[in-house]
């Protein structure tokens, strides 16, 4: 019998990550979540990042690539394998995608998504999602154009076997209401384990095809969870747990603190801070909860 987790967390390690900060992320997630889950690092740094991780955190799995993947359709790939492995190993009610640069900065940063996933056994994957943080509409234009393009135009001819596998899947995912391009931020996301069972199935965990295709992780995900049914959902506006942005953070640390979100991304920077004060200015929030839960 499979072991039981409630949240399955794959974290994608590339080239030049830092071990220091990919220790502060899970140790932000240890801190401020209690429901029991378990950590698969997906480790394409070929540098031996992930089994150093592994040292000080016994419990991960790593799955190392072979040849290096990459990013955008080429982490499709990994976190793919990694996806695979989760289902194949372990039983689990949500999968959550995180970053080296995302946070979690608030206690149970899976409730809500427990909550939106219980409620509607349809939704595939859910996160900052359809708006930016600051209320505006994701631009959608740049994965738009390399979807129709690949799918419906000449250009179709320019990368034929994988255009032909995605135009497929634009067919199918465009009959279950997929805006071409559209997609949940993928600096982190819950994704259900009904959506990658269904992805399983339809052998799509992966398709090295789809590796070869000019577009990112987020959209191409988006596409697959479209094609086979499910639906993309917000777990960012008003108080819901996501405060992201692609580069560098949404807002300043004290404002997503002050409005309760509970995973951020990216860490990279905000204004005149850098990563490592960034990091170090919740690190501290995380010390001082600790004191006063002790002293309780």
């Amino acid at each position: 019998m499979k072991k039981y987790y409630d949240l399955i967390v794959v974290m994608p390690i590339g080239p030049r990550s830092d071990i220091d900060f990919i220790k502060d992320t899970i140790d932000s997630l240890a801190h401020y979540t209690s429901c029991s889950y378990k950590l698969i690092l997906a480790d394409d740094s070929q540098e031996g990042t992930g089994p150093a991780v592994k040292e000080l955190f016994p419990a991960a799995d790593v799955l190392c690539t072979v040849k290096p993947m990459g990013g955008w359709a080429g982490l499709y790939i990994t976190l793919a394998w990694a996806y695979r492995h989760a289902l194949e190993n372990y039983g689990f009610r949500l999968l959550l995608k995180l970053d080296t640069d995302a946070l979690v900065v608030g206690y149970e940063p899976q409730r809500e998504a427990f909550d939106l996933f219980e409620r509607d056994e349809r939704m595939g994957i859910a996160g900052q999602y359809p708006f930016e943080y600051s209320g505006k509409a994701w631009d959608i234009g740049w994965p738009r154009d390399r979807v129709l393009n690949g799918a419906t135009t000449w250009r179709y001819i320019k990368r034929p076997i994988a255009n032909y596998a995605m135009r497929r899947l634009y067919l199918q995912a465009v009959q279950h209401g997929y805006l071409a391009g559209e997609s949940v931020f993928g600096g982190a996301y819950f994704m259900s384990r009904s959506l990658l069972s269904s992805l399983y199935e339809k052998q799509l965990l992966p398709n090295l095809v789809l590796g070869r295709l000019n577009m990112g992780e987020d959209h191409l995900f988006a596409l697959l969870a479209r094609s086979a049914g499910f639906k993309l959902g917000d777990l960012s506006s008003g108080q819901l747990p996501f405060g992201c942005a692609w580069k560098g953070l949404p807002a300043s640390p004290e404002e997503l603190s002050a409005r309760g979100k509970k995973i951020i991304h990216s860490t990279r920077f905000w204004e005149n801070m850098n990563e490592q004060s960034i990091r170090a200015y919740f690190k501290a929030k995380r010390a001082a909860h600790a004191i006063n839960k002790a002293i309780l």
